[in-house]
């Protein structure tokens, strides 16, 4: 498909089927993902609850984005965004929305990773990642995909650029990829490369987390 029209809108709540919908994007577009791999304990049937949860989450204290395909209506891609101050699973009021029951759906060595590995792996690499900044002035990208069959149209610079376009004077646009193809693609669209994290996985191996930053438009 070649050029198709679609529409970037953000949305604040989505129907069962359009988050259905937006689930199965994301689990299309992550299906190759050392991260997700990991955060499933390798169980594929995990990976849609997975995201259910996140986006879930995000619909709540987030900004959620997706490009439509006006033709057809489907959901071709979309980003999860949270703005300065707010990050993913941070109260019991995100937790709630599925990622507590993706928790228990876990293998036991999964479900200990979760709670004593990965969240202080990460974070204090990405406090650095941040550094002068911090939280409360950062936009995090937590997720984005597009659906392969809209890939190469723009979707996903155009996800990211609607954000830019939002950030304040003191705010900067913040990611992580755990793959070399979106480390190119982000170094493409001028973003700023942080470095790397080794982040252990419960099998006591290591993925590499790569991080980036980029000013807001304004900045």
């Amino acid at each position: 498909m070649n050029n198709f029209p679609y529409k970037l809108v953000v949305v604040n709540q989505l129907t069962e089927s359009q988050l259905d919908e937006s689930v199965m994007t994301c689990v299309r577009g992550y299906v190759d993902s050392p991260s997700v791999n990991v955060m499933t304990g390798g169980d594929k049937s995990l990976t849609g609850p997975l995201f259910r949860a996140m986006i879930r989450a995000c619909l709540l204290a987030g900004r959620v984005y997706i490009a439509i395909a006006i033709d057809t209506g489907a959901i071709a891609g979309l980003a999860l965004w949270f703005p300065p101050g707010k990050v993913l699973w941070q109260n019991d009021a995100q937790k709630n929305l599925g990622f507590n029951q993706f928790l228990e759906s876990l293998s036991p060595k999964t479900r200990e990773w979760w709670i004593n590995t990965y969240g202080s792996a990460l974070a204090p690499f990405i406090k650095t990642v941040l550094s002068p900044h911090t939280v409360e002035s950062s936009w995090y990208l937590n997720c984005i995909c597009v659906d392969p069959k809209y890939q190469r149209q723009g979707i996903a610079t155009n996800l990211i650029k609607m954000v830019e376009q939002k950030a304040m004077t003191t705010s900067i646009l913040a990611l992580c990829t755990d793959t070399d193809t979106n480390v190119a693609v982000y170094k493409a669209l001028h973003f700023q490369y942080k470095g790397e994290a080794p982040l252990p996985t419960p099998d006591d191996e290591y993925i590499n987390v790569h991080c980036f930053s980029k000013p807001g438009a304004r900045v």
